[in-house]
């Protein structure tokens, strides 16, 4: 029950960062677009690993990778 609450709470994260894709406009405001979705899909990604605080850790990691990553392709 607590994985598809939080799948549905990524995912509507996900869908609220790609609907503001249109005002991004400055490097900037792509850089931090680019950082949201990144850190909401690595932190969806990360809970769907592990069990237990093992899970939480992923997340925590999906969450961090997902953001350098995302602002980095952002930039591109």
């Amino acid at each position: 029950m607590k994985r598809n609450m939080l799948v549905r709470g990524a995912t509507v994260a996900i869908l609220a960062c790609v609907a503001a894709a249109g005002c991004a406009t400055t490097p900037e405001g792509q850089k931090l677009q680019g950082q949201l979705i990144g850190g909401a899909t690595g932190a969806a990604l990360g809970s769907m690993v592990g069990g237990g605080s093992g899970r939480v850790v992923a997340t925590g990691a999906g969450a961090v990778l997902g953001t350098v990553v995302g602002g980095n392709v952002a930039t591109r």
